[in-house]
C-alpha cells in the first residue's frame, strides 16, 4: 500500500471509504438515517469541494483501491485532524498511524486537535495510543435529526513520538 496525497479524481472512493467506515461503527438507524439526509451524490460533492480547498490537506491509502483517508484543516493556530477513516478489513494493521505520521510530516511545529465521537471507544483509544490528549472540552453536533456529543483531543507538535 502506499499513502499520497489525494486528487479530484479520489472524491467517489473517498465517500464510499467513509461511508464503509460509519456502517461498521453506528447503529443500522442511524446509518440509515444518514444516509438518507446525506445522498451518495451529494456527499461526493462535498468531499469534490474539500479536495478543491487550499484550507485542506487530504492523504489516501492506495493499493488498487482507496483502502483510507486523512483530512487536516488549516486552523490558527493549530490544525484540525478532520476525518480520518479506514476501510474495516484494514483497521488495526497500522494504517491509521501511518496515515496520521505522513500528514504531521508537514505540520512542522503546529499542534493538531480533533473531535472524537463520546461513544467511539475504538476511536478515542487510537488517539491516545497516538498521543493525543482529551482536553475534557466537548461540543454537540446535530447531524440527520439526531444529536451527537464529541470530545476534543489535542496532540503538541513537541509531544509527537512519530
Amino acid at each position: 500500500m502506499s499513502i499520497k496525497l489525494a486528487s479530484l479524481s479520489d472524491a467517489e472512493d473517498i465517500c464510499r471509504v467513509q461511508r464503509r467506515s460509519w456502517q461498521h461503527v453506528y447503529s443500522q438507524q442511524l446509518i440509515s438515517d444518514m444516509f438518507q439526509a446525506l445522498p451518495f451524490e451529494l456527499h461526493q460533492q462535498l468531499w469534490q469541494q474539500r479536495l478543491c480547498s487550499e484550507e485542506n490537506q487530504i492523504w489516501v491509502l492506495k493499493t488498487t483501491g482507496i483502502q483510507g483517508f486523512l483530512m487536516l484543516e488549516k486552523q490558527t493556530p493549530e490544525i484540525e485532524l478532520a476525518a480520518l477513516y479506514l476501510q474495516p478489513d484494514v483497521i488495526g494493521q497500522g494504517w491509521g498511524r501511518a496515515l496520521l505520521e505522513q500528514a504531521c510530516q508537514g505540520t512542522a511545529q503546529k499542534d493538531v486537535y480533533c473531535w472524537v465521537m463520546q461513544d467511539n471507544p475504538r476511536a478515542e483509544g487510537f488517539y491516545r495510543h497516538m498521543g493525543f490528549k482529551f482536553t475534557g472540552e466537548q461540543r454537540q453536533v446535530e447531524f440527520a435529526s439526531s444529536y451527537f456529543v464529541q470530545k476534543k483531543a489535542h496532540l503538541a507538535a513537541d509531544q509527537r513520538f512519530f
